[in-house]
């Protein structure tokens, strides 16, 4: 192999375990991100749990499709790629007025805000661990 070719193949390679570095990251951030927002008050975290119900509602769009339930960003994540598209709702249809009502009934709220105000250390966290 030439030192030209040797060389280009190092970058290849580089670059190749740079993505799947990125892919790591940013398939755990999300991970991360939602399970903090889907923690119940009860266990730390500022979800309202009365029936389970709300918490149940979550819906993930993305390459996989619409998918329903509290764990349905795991099946999204087998499908992401980087740059593709992923949100998460929650459908019950007083999740946003409950989101909002912060202290009321079960306690918590804005579980959707205070889990996206933490995303820039969950991801330095992550990308330290794959380093």
């Amino acid at each position: 192999m030439t030192d030209n070719a040797k060389f280009i193949a190092d970058v290849e390679a580089f670059k190749n375990k740079t993505i799947e570095q990125m892919l790591r990251v940013a398939k755990q951030s999300i991970q991360d991100t939602i399970q903090t927002a889907q923690t119940p008050v009860a266990q730390g975290g500022d979800m309202p749990v009365r029936d389970g119900f709300l918490r149940n509602s979550l819906m993930t769009t993305g390459k996989a499709g619409d998918l329903e339930g509290p764990n349905s960003y795991i099946l999204g994540l087998s499908t992401f790629e980087l740059g593709d598209p992923f949100s998460v709702a929650w459908t019950a249809s007083y999740a946003i007025p409950r989101h909002y009502a912060v202290g009321v009934g079960q306690g918590g709220g804005l579980w959707r805000n205070k889990a996206a105000q933490r995303w820039e250390g969950v991801v330095q966290a992550n990308a330290r661990k794959v380093q």
